[in-house]
């Protein structure tokens, strides 16, 4: 499966959707994903919807007061965009520092459909309590 967007287009969905989640704006994240959407874990290799995801973006925000991004890489894809980073702040348990890889996959409007988030969960072990 291919999409109709250009690589353009797609660098601006990814910029918008990094947005959203690094201000905590979760209607500005709702309204970035199509009907059904889903991000996977591959940690737990869960599939949770659109507004759990908000939810943990939330959570996270309120968990770590200095929380904050790196990019690292974002590329256009064939279906949609990946991107890499390091997120970083001061969690409950100690300073935070989690390498992310996000493959996310578009329709043809610039719709997130799927999300798979890729992280080791040793590195968010200061985050629990």
């Amino acid at each position: 499966m291919t999409t109709s967007l250009s690589d353009d287009d797609k660098l601006a969905v990814a910029a918008r959707f990094a947005a959203a989640s690094r201000t905590n704006d979760g209607d500005a994240y709702r309204a970035l994903c199509a009907p059904g959407a889903v991000t996977w874990h591959n940690f737990d290799e869960v599939e949770v919807t659109t507004d759990q995801s908000v939810r943990t973006v939330a959570w996270l925000h309120r968990t770590v007061a200095d929380l904050a991004w790196t990019d690292v890489a974002l590329l256009a894809t064939p279906t949609g965009f990946v991107s890499q980073t390091i997120m970083t702040g001061t969690a409950p348990r100690g300073a935070l520092r989690v390498h992310s890889c996000v493959v996310v996959t578009l329709d043809d409007l610039g719709l997130v459909n799927r999300v798979e988030e890729y992280l080791d969960s040793e590195q968010t072990a200061v985050l629990r309590a």
